[in-house]
């Protein structure tokens, strides 16, 4: 019988339906055959079409200065909130900052530390138990240009926030922090919020919704360090009473945190707290009063670690005034971050830092 060219075609299609469906399914074939003036398209791998339409559509993200992720433009233009977290013993486990950004550990009267949660494109069903304003954290928290919620604080934190004129949202003077019985803590330490209280608080007063802030550097992919000092295990002793540690997932390729022995979880859903990039920097401290209130010099230059997928290395960090962003340096480069959540621990000089293997 004599072919002619669309027997031809005909029968290379088949061939090639064949030859798919036994190669590796993972490939995508794709091949044009002409017949006359008409073109066939085989193209077996669908899946491959979504995985396009999925990068359009990542292309139209913006990423984030906080965490490096990418996310709708709307959500990283919306103002950063920093808010002022107790770390008691019997305020914990605290609530929402498993989807803050960044949070800071720094010292509060001892031997307790405060937490500083970092909040932009995501909101939490609960924020707290939210506690008082120090200076130091009012001038980590001008970095972001943020919204600074907290409850009361210190006299010299009051005059700081009417003379840098922060934008602050203050527990003691709104009907948008409230006390939270179900949670079997007691007075102070279980005044909560959320951030779609705050941000109604924040447009009530008159503040800005569009501000610009520095942000942080990131690496475009997920990046080993470049170094020999291995991370899989940090312990921080700020005292006798108080240590944090981090215990490295190489698996998921995050930090599990753990406080006074035991494993951190969000109040909210049980989700235990990770990191995936560390920062641990040292500052001046002295005590300023009978109150064991504090100063911290978070003004000014030192050094530190940058510690990231089991490994670490030693940055310095500069930060010129009270509304200046701090800059982290690894060598003579700005440090780049991996994409993900930031912890960062604030330290002083006789503060003890184990990193090590487990």
């Amino acid at each position: 019988m004599k072919m002619n060219k669309k027997h031809i075609a005909l029968i290379l299609i088949f061939i090639m339906i064949i030859f798919t469906s036994c190669s590796n399914k993972n490939k995508k074939v794709e091949d044009i055959i002409k017949i006359d003036d008409s073109i066939i398209i085989l193209d077996d791998d669908k899946e491959d079409d979504s995985d396009i339409v999925d990068s359009e559509e990542d292309l139209n993200k913006v990423k984030s200065k906080l965490d490096g992720l990418k996310y709708d433009k709307e959500l990283v233009e919306k103002r950063p909130i920093v808010v002022s977290i107790d770390n008691h013993p019997r305020a914990r486990w605290q609530a929402g900052i498993s989807e803050a950004e960044i949070v800071y550990e720094v010292e509060a009267e001892a031997p307790f530390t405060r937490y500083l949660a970092v909040f932009q494109t995501k909101e939490p069903e609960l924020i707290g138990p939210v506690r008082s304003a120090r200076p130091y954290m009012i001038y980590l928290s001008l970095e972001y240009s943020s919204i600074f919620a907290h409850v009361g604080g210190s006299n010299e934190a009051f005059a700081k926030l009417k003379s840098l004129s922060v934008a602050n949202v203050d527990g003691l003077y709104t009907s948008n922090m409230w006390r939270y019985n179900k949670t079997q803590k007691y007075a102070p330490h279980n005044l909560y919020t959320d951030i779609e209280s705050l941000r109604k608080d924040a447009d009530s007063k008159g503040y800005k919704t569009d501000v610009e802030y520095v942000g942080y550097k990131f690496n475009d992919d997920d990046t080993d360090l470049s170094s020999d000092n291995l991370a899989d295990y940090i312990k921080i002793a700020y005292n006798n009473h108080n240590n944090t540690e981090y215990k490295y997932d190489e698996e998921k390729k995050l930090y599990i945190r753990y406080k006074d022995g035991e494993k951190h979880i969000d109040e909210n859903n049980d989700i235990e707290i990770t990191a995936k990039n560390i920062i641990i920097y040292t500052v001046d401290k002295k005590v300023l009063d009978n109150e064991g209130r504090l100063y911290l010099g978070v003004v000014g230059k030192g050094s530190g670690q940058y510690i990231t997928n089991g490994k670490s290395v030693d940055i310095t960090w500069s930060k010129e005034s009270e509304k200046s962003s701090t800059v982290f340096y690894s060598g003579d480069e700005e440090l780049k971050l991996n994409p993900g959540n930031t912890w960062i621990q604030i330290i002083n000089r006789t503060t003890e830092v184990e990193t090590g293997s487990i």
